[in-house]
């Protein structure tokens, strides 16, 4: 499996594969499979060629033709027609998208001498890159359930599933038969009531296996150097914006990963320290959380930018009431799908959207 820095991936099959063919018995001994020089170009996107029955024969070939019986039922009939002792010649497989395998019976002459039943089997897969579509409310932590749709037929999808701490919480694999694309697929993983997801990687394939996959995050604290604030201020000083730049490059790095696909929002908290009133606080800590905010939507981001501010309420160090402390003066930073629960230090949930 090859994953690009993007976070998503693309099957590493971009050539069509040769393979020999499965089985390859003469009726007689005057024609061998290496007189035929058979092989076969098996696997193949459909965007970017055919499968196909290659023949290389080591003797002049004439009248050849494949009678094969597919394993839906029905009869193929492939002419191949004459070859030159040591040319080669290419017969495309009459096959639309999906994975069928062949019993072929194959007729002509060979050096001269006639055969009927020459009896050859092979599998052949013939699929596309599948697309992911998802929305946030795709993903249910509460239910335990994760809802993707492909834009191909579904053969296998494979997710698994990190806590905010990075430890896996669970691997789910879960085959379907083909189902049409755009059809919902739900897929159900275990997780402990202590636990909180912090993201999770899928990966979706189509019955030919060619696959495509995403990572995201959907809860998880991006880390940083505090700003600090002056008291009963909320102004980002100039000497305090670099330490929003390192932030900044995460998050965006984060964004990336799901762009067009899934969409994760900024969520900023600002907090203040016991100096003052309780509804002054409130107040204060959310013009802080909205500086912060104003300073990375003017910075580009591309994703929605929600601020809340949570006063005194969620101390980083424990004070008693009316305490100048400069850690308390801070804001969190979090990229999640939803709304932070309100049991990982956010009180509320009374998010106000900045951009």
């Amino acid at each position: 499996m090859n994953q690009n820095k993007s976070g998503l991936w693309a099957s590493a099959v971009v050539a069509a594969l040769v393979a020999t063919a499965a089985t390859v018995a003469p009726a007689a001994a005057q024609v061998s499979g290496d007189d035929l020089g058979f092989s076969l170009i098996s696997k193949v996107r459909i965007s970017q060629g055919k499968p196909m029955l290659i023949f290389h024969p080591q003797v002049a070939v004439a009248a050849l033709t494949a009678t094969c019986k597919r394993s839906d039922g029905q009869t193929i009939a492939i002419p191949v027609g004459p070859i030159r002792a040591g040319g080669e010649k290419r017969v495309a497989v009459p096959q639309g998208k999906g994975v069928f395998k062949y019993q072929c019976v194959l007729a002509g002459k060979a050096g001269g001498i006639a055969f009927k039943d020459f009896g050859l089997d092979f599998e052949v897969l013939v699929g596309e890159i599948p697309k992911i579509s998802m929305t946030a409310d795709d993903v249910d932590e509460g239910k335990r359930q994760l809802t993707v749709k492909m834009s191909e037929p579904a053969g296998k999808v494979e997710l698994d599933i990190l806590g905010d701490d990075g430890v896996p919480i669970d691997n789910v694999v879960q085959k379907f038969s083909g189902e049409a694309p755009g059809t919902p697929l739900v897929l159900h993983w275990t997780q402990k009531d202590s636990q909180v997801m912090g993201r999770f990687a899928l990966r979706t394939y189509d019955p030919a296996g060619y696959y495509s996959g995403i990572e995201s995050v959907t809860f998880v604290d991006i880390p940083h150097e505090d700003v600090v604030f002056e008291s009963g201020k909320w102004d980002v000083l100039a000497s305090e914006e670099k330490k929003l730049e390192a932030p900044l490059a995460r998050i965006a790095d984060e964004l990336k990963k799901v762009q067009g696909v899934l969409q994760v929002n900024l969520y900023i908290g600002g907090y203040t320290d016991t100096v003052g009133k309780g509804d002054d606080n409130d107040a204060l800590s959310h013009k802080r959380a909205v500086s912060i905010a104003n300073w990375y939507a003017k910075k580009g981001l591309q994703t929605s930018i929600m601020a809340q501010g949570f006063g005194e309420r969620v101390l980083k160090v424990p004070t008693p009431d009316n305490t100048d402390e400069i850690h308390n003066r801070r804001a969190s930073y979090v990229l999640a799908t939803q709304p932070p629960p309100a049991s990982r230090g956010f009180p509320t949930r009374n998010w106000h959207r900045v951009k």
